[in-house]
């Protein structure tokens, strides 16, 4: 058993719906004697539902469990877990891993090569912009210029000139930075990986399918919604990457054209505010995964769990971000700008999905908790 595992994270919605059940499950099946959510002092913790803690399970922030663990000597004895490879991600792994600590990532979405961000917006609150820019501080003054480089470059300059420079020189420089394992949702993830964040072995991998199919398909029981359009929301505004005004000129343009039948399938950091056109056309807002007439989205992971319910997905492009090729090639149809969604003829179109996504997002029968905590198992005498 496990000494102890750390699970960091840097949004309160993100442990509420991800870290705590994977939390608990540690503890519970007997994976770990303890187990921590950890945090920055800016994440708003009192947003964490403590009711649904197993009582092995605690939250503290993670200066002072690294400083504890380190000074008595106990950081090779736990494992750390990061949901992402934000900037804090990265940070902390390469504190605890050069500290001795086993590093893991689970995969918590879809990923893209770049996404595009509002540097501000990034940055939301000051908080985090203080945290941010110390972890980035504090590794440009130890003259880490290839893994400053890969933080600015990820999230900010976007370059894959810079990508290759950064493979050709600095990839060894980014190594102690990376998790010793990464628990992904299908086969293609591992080579993303490889390309866009510098692993080095398809062996620091493991396949453990979409956590979302156990979440809301399997063994639920799905609403079905015969005459509704459900929109699967994203957090491009609250993620910093999109400007408010923009997104909600487009979704009230959307709210307008479906009015009653317009479905929001929130995201757990959704803000509702930007939905208010589509309650005020008598639309509806729900956590749930309805299945409906018709789903449309531009490039969340809950595509995935549409193309596999035998009705239309449409998606519409936005923010000038690419959409990637698998839902490209299984879409039913992709729409270039809100004035094509519009004057398109949903009434007149039966045309289902185009494919199978299975090799981006499996969807397993084993839970991908009870896969993860297998490997640990397998894993804790060595990696």
């Amino acid at each position: 058993m496990i000494e102890k595992i750390l699970l960091f994270e840097v949004n309160a919605s993100n442990f509420n719906r991800l870290i705590m059940p994977l939390a608990n499950y540690f503890v519970e099946n007997g994976i770990s004697k303890k187990a921590i959510m950890v945090h920055d002092k800016h994440v708003p913790i009192h947003q964490v539902d403590r009711s649904k803690l197993s009582p092995s399970v605690s939250i503290e922030k993670i200066n002072d469990i690294y400083d504890y663990t380190k000074k008595n000597a106990q950081v090779e004895s736990i494992v750390f877990f990061t949901n992402g490879y934000r900037i804090a991600d990265i940070y902390w792994t390469r504190k605890f891993r050069k500290a001795g600590a086993k590093c893991y990532q689970v995969q918590h979405g879809m990923y893209a090569e770049f996404l595009k961000r509002d540097f501000f917006g990034y940055f939301s609150s000051i908080g985090k912009k203080l945290s941010y820019l110390r972890f980035l501080s504090s590794i440009v003054f130890k003259l880490e210029i290839g893994l400053a480089l890969y933080l600015v470059n990820k999230d900010f300059i976007k370059s894959f000139y810079i990508n290759n420079l950064i493979k050709r020189n600095f990839k060894k420089s980014i190594s102690p930075a990376l998790s010793h394992h990464v628990f992904v949702w299908g086969e293609y993830w591992k080579q993303w990986f490889i390309d866009n964040h510098f692993y080095n072995l398809i062996d620091n991998f493991t396949v453990v399918g979409n956590p979302d199919y156990h979440v809301f398909i399997k063994d639920k029981e799905l609403e079905v919604v015969d005459e509704g359009t459900c929109y699967i929301a994203q957090t491009l505004v609250e993620d910093g990457r999109m400007a408010k005004e923009d997104f909600k000129g487009i979704i009230d343009r959307i709210a307008d054209l479906f009015k009653e039948k317009m479905i929001i399938k929130l995201h757990p950091r959704s803000d509702k505010g930007l939905y208010e056109r589509v309650v005020e056309n008598g639309g509806k807002l729900t956590y749930g995964f309805p299945v409906p007439k018709i789903y449309l989205g531009h490039y969340s992971s809950l595509l995935a769990l549409a193309i596999g319910q035998n009705v239309p997905v449409y998606i519409l492009k936005i923010n000038n971000e690419d959409i990637p090729d698998y839902y490209v090639s299984s879409a039913t149809k992709i729409f270039d700008t809100v004035e094509e969604l519009i004057s398109f003829d949903f009434d007149n179109c039966t045309n289902g999905t185009n494919g199978d996504i299975n090799y981006y997002f499996e969807n397993k029968q084993e839970h991908p908790f009870k896969m993860i905590g297998e490997k640990l198992f397998s894993l804790k005498d060595g990696i």
